[in-house]
């Protein structure tokens, strides 16, 4: 139950502008071309190890065609396998484990599963012994099967084979914040609840319940943190049981990898990346447009996506957040 709170009105603090993120974590920082060799326009999905990245072309809008891998290294590009979008579905939630890379097809009210060699081949259907209704949301390969939760709540696992489609005891209304821990409720709010207040740890059983005070809206929690206004608009942080709260500037308030956000800084509103475990941050390079309009990344929207990627100046930023330190 939320805890009462005396309304807030302390502005949010300032901060100065912080050099580019490639001078700040220079070994976490890549730039890319937004097109591969072949002329084809390449989407960042994913990281598929430390030095390589998950690239989608779509045929048309999201409807994806193909996926490539990228050496962030050399530069070198390859194909790894074509996809097949029907008519009204499309493809999304790539993840990679186990030598392959597992997806999610949408298509209405039902989801189904597709799996590929990362070494290269055709896809294949991942069966499962009924079909799964629900729209698929956060998905990861965990060793021999693959977890799953649905938008409309509930997570479950499936062998990576194919087979029998299980729900995660205890889990009926989760969805995966940072496998193995999922959380109700998702990032998805309507109602502006607080997002993953609860999480359940599925291998340990392990539980906590984040403190939410009284009028404090938008709060994005993660494993170990939140982020959110107090009812004066001032943004915060603090750790799940409410110890080492902060003021925060003016944020996105989405909360990534448990410690990253991102932040507007000075009077162009600049996009600046913060790491809240350690207060470095470092300049995106994103500014608004003529109209006022940002190009705005929200670390968090996927909060346990390591990958932030965005495009500037013609290039892709890729950002490994794995790899800051």
């Amino acid at each position: 139950m939320a805890a009462d709170i005396t309304p807030e009105t302390t502005p949010s603090p300032t901060m100065t502008m912080p050099a580019p993120v490639a001078e700040v974590w220079p070994d976490a920082v890549h730039t890319i071309p937004t097109k591969l060799p072949n002329g084809r326009r390449g989407r960042p999905l994913t990281l598929i190890d430390d030095h390589t990245l998950l690239l989608e072309t779509w045929q048309s809008f999201e409807k994806a065609d193909a996926l490539y891998s990228y050496d962030l290294a050399s530069g070198q590009t390859r194909k790894i396998t074509d996809i097949r979008t029907p008519e009204g579905a499309f493809a999304s939630g790539y993840a990679v484990g186990e030598g392959r890379i597992i997806w999610k097809m949408i298509d209405g009210v039902h989801t189904s599963f597709w799996s590929a060699p990362l070494s290269g081949g055709q896809p294949t259907a991942v069966e499962t012994d009924a079909p799964v209704k629900g729209r698929g949301g956060g998905l990861v390969v965990t060793g021999d099967k693959i977890a799953f939760s649905l938008l409309e709540g509930g997570v479950f696992t499936l062998p990576l084979k194919g087979g029998a489609v299980t729900p995660v005891e205890g889990a009926e209304r989760h969805h995966i914040l940072q496998w193995p821990w999922v959380g109700t409720p998702g990032e998805y709010t309507p109602n502006n609840e607080p997002s993953f207040e609860e999480i359940l740890n599925v291998e340990t059983r392990q539980t906590s319940k984040a403190l939410v005070r009284l009028g404090e809206e938008n709060v994005r929690c993660g494993v170990t943190a939140c982020v959110g206004r107090r009812p004066g608009r001032s943004a915060f942080y603090r750790l799940r049981d409410g110890s080492r709260e902060r003021d925060l500037p003016d944020s996105t308030l989405g909360l990534a990898y448990d410690r990253f956000m991102t932040v507007s800084v000075g009077p162009t509103r600049a996009q600046v990346l913060l790491d809240l475990a350690t207060g470095r941050s470092g300049d995106l390079g994103l500014r608004p447009d003529t109209k006022g309009r940002t190009g705005n990344i929200q670390p968090g929207l996927n909060p346990y996506e390591r990958l932030i990627a965005y495009e500037l100046k013609g290039q892709y930023v890729i950002i490994d957040l794995a790899m800051i330190r």
